[in-house]
């Protein structure tokens, strides 16, 4: 089993285990509500739609998270707030205290499940950690560019490129049309009403 296949189950299992406990609730959060997972030290089984996660301190968007998924893990008992969970879209989900969380996922024997789904988030955050140190503008909207031509085809024809990059960086609009100027000129990309349509192999 590879390890999307590993998450995807531990999702699964995990998601259906807090929907059935008689401690969790089920709520409905508006688009661009935030969900106060981190500081009531909860986590949640996200049933629909899409939440974004974004640094308190200047807001970037570091990481974004469709349904279904188990949300909050990453943060449980934080005891410094780093991040803020948003909701993209309309979103579904049921919400569980994480001390109950603890005593659920020891009486199902869920921690295995538990560590898979850690483990993708870590490994989805580091390197949208990089992406944002990197040292020049050219490099940072090059990442980016990758990292949107890697979405599923639906998701890179609807994803404004501009919003995409200027969401995750402390970088200007100007900077960012230079670059994506640069490289339409040179032949590395094509656009489409700020849609990546194609993107060629670059350094």
């Amino acid at each position: 089993m590879n390890s999307r296949t590993d998450v995807a189950r531990s999702v699964k299992v995990v998601g259906e285990e807090v929907e059935k406990c008689k401690h969790a609730f089920f709520a409905v959060r508006k688009k661009g509500q935030h969900v106060e997972l981190i500081q009531d030290n909860q986590v949640a089984f996200l049933k629909s739609g899409v939440v974004t996660i974004h640094r308190i301190e200047d807001g970037l968007l570091t990481n974004s998270i469709k349904a279904p998924a188990v949300i909050g893990l990453g943060h449980i008992h934080d005891i410094g707030l780093t991040h803020f969970i948003q909701c993209k879209s309309e979103c579904s989900m049921w919400i569980l205290d994480s001390n109950i969380a603890f005593d659920l996922f020891t009486e199902k024997n869920l921690w295995q499940d538990a560590f898979f789904i850690i483990r993708s988030y870590l490994y989805i955050c580091m390197p949208k950690g990089k992406l944002i140190h990197k040292s020049s503008a050219r490099e940072i909207v090059i990442e980016h560019l990758k990292e949107i031509w890697a979405l599923d085809e639906p998701e890179r024809h609807t994803t404004s490129v501009y919003n995409f990059i200027l969401s995750r960086n402390n970088i200007s609009r100007s900077a960012v049309q230079k670059v994506v100027r640069e490289l339409e000129g040179s032949g590395d990309i094509k656009f489409y009403r700020g849609k990546l349509i194609e993107l060629n192999e670059m350094a």
